[in-house]
């Protein structure tokens, strides 16, 4: 190895060296103690571990990629996020932890070597935490939840309550985010918990079907197709239709649906394409044209019309979670009441089909022509 490159690596080669010495003098004066029966009067505890809110704060600047990100993300002001910063490059022998690049700051060699630990060390302090209580019966930490604009965003709210009330001490957080980015998230374990349309392989996440969610056509209230009974699918064809993002799994159903009745991409007659449910339902509010959306976001939506149409379309929602990362007592107690069979009752309430009727749905395709 040249010099240049030995010189590369001290920064990285200190940090390690500190952390295992903050270890190993750790360790020792635990031993010292228990020996003697003295206090410890030569060490100070807070000076010898990690504090797991600068790790907190290094993380932020590391996900948002600058402190005044981080700060709004924590809440905090942006001299209290650099104050952290500094503490925590101090305890590590001065090694620098990131380096400005143009507008953001970016990790330095160390910084990246820091990231993996300070997440093992924030988990195991949760989970040290957490176990603490549950030793009373309480079940308490955080659960960061992830779910996507096409429509999980309303079915999750109807859960959150009820799960609120069973564990109070949980404290819970949303993202809502396209599925790709969730499952970046959930594998970064920034979210613990993902509510998506579309199926995963089983190998990385843990998969359970949550149910399936009916697709209905709507339009606005004044519209022709409102008061005509059932509509034909002929009647879209250059309708003015606001759709799902094409290569959505939203938009890959509701196509493969005009496909068998007959229309294909290039009948239909896209003016604005959005991921949200709340935005298209407003857009056809609003008269800009028609969509299918999922059913349980209609309730309370009297000002748009549900039309029947000759296909039947239905959506499928899943609950993810990591199958390689350890999980706290909070994220099982959360990802087992998504699955349990209150849930189930309150998402079948809202229109949402069983995981049973599903499966059975799931043997024929997901698009069945009604009859008129």
């Amino acid at each position: 190895m040249s010099l240049r490159a030995k010189r590369s690596n001290l920064p990285v080669q200190k940090m390690a060296l500190s952390l295992a010495l903050h270890a190993m003098t750790a360790a020792r004066d635990s031993s010292d103690r228990r020996l003697t029966g003295a206090p410890d009067v030569r060490i100070k505890w807070a000076n010898l571990m990690l504090n797991t809110i600068h790790l907190q704060t290094f993380l932020a600047v590391v996900e948002t990629g600058s402190y005044s990100a981080a700060a709004e993300r924590l809440h905090l002001s942006q001299p209290a996020v650099s104050s952290h910063i500094r503490a925590l490059e101090a305890q590590l022998d001065q090694v620098r932890l990131f380096r400005r690049v143009g507008q953001q700051m970016l990790p330095t060699q160390a910084g990246e070597e820091l990231i993996a630990m300070a997440r093992e060390m924030l988990e195991l302090a949760t989970r040290a935490e957490e176990h603490i209580r549950s030793l009373r019966g309480q079940v308490s930490g955080r659960v960061t939840l992830g779910c996507t604009p096409a429509g999980s965003e309303f079915l999750l709210t109807r859960v959150l309550k009820a799960f609120h009330d069973r564990h109070p001490g949980v404290h819970l957080s949303v993202n809502v985010a396209l599925p790709d980015i969730l499952l970046e998230q959930l594998a970064r374990q920034q979210v613990h918990i993902a509510l998506i349309e579309e199926k995963q392989s089983p190998r990385q996440w843990v998969v359970q079907l949550l149910g399936s969610d009916p697709l209905a056509l709507i339009t606005p209230r004044d519209h022709e197709l409102a008061h005509g009974g059932l509509v034909p699918l002929n009647a879209l064809r250059n309708a003015p239709m606001i759709m799902p993002r094409s290569g959505s799994a939203t938009r890959r159903i509701i196509d493969e649906g005009l496909r068998i009745g007959g229309l294909t991409p290039a009948d239909m007659h896209v003016v604005l394409e959005t991921d949200s449910a709340h935005i298209a339902i407003e857009a056809v509010r609003n008269g800009i044209g028609l969509a299918f959306v999922p059913q349980s976001c209609l309730a309370g939506h009297t000002d748009v019309s549900v039309v029947p149409v000759e296909l039947s379309l239905h959506q499928e929602w899943f609950a993810l979670r990591s199958r390689e990362h350890a999980t706290s007592r909070a994220v099982q107690e959360a990802f087992a009441f998504l699955t349990s069979e209150e849930v189930r009752a309150i998402l079948h309430k809202a229109g949402v089909r069983s995981p049973l009727e599903s499966k059975a749905l799931g043997k024929t395709p997901k698009v069945e022509r009604r009859r008129s």
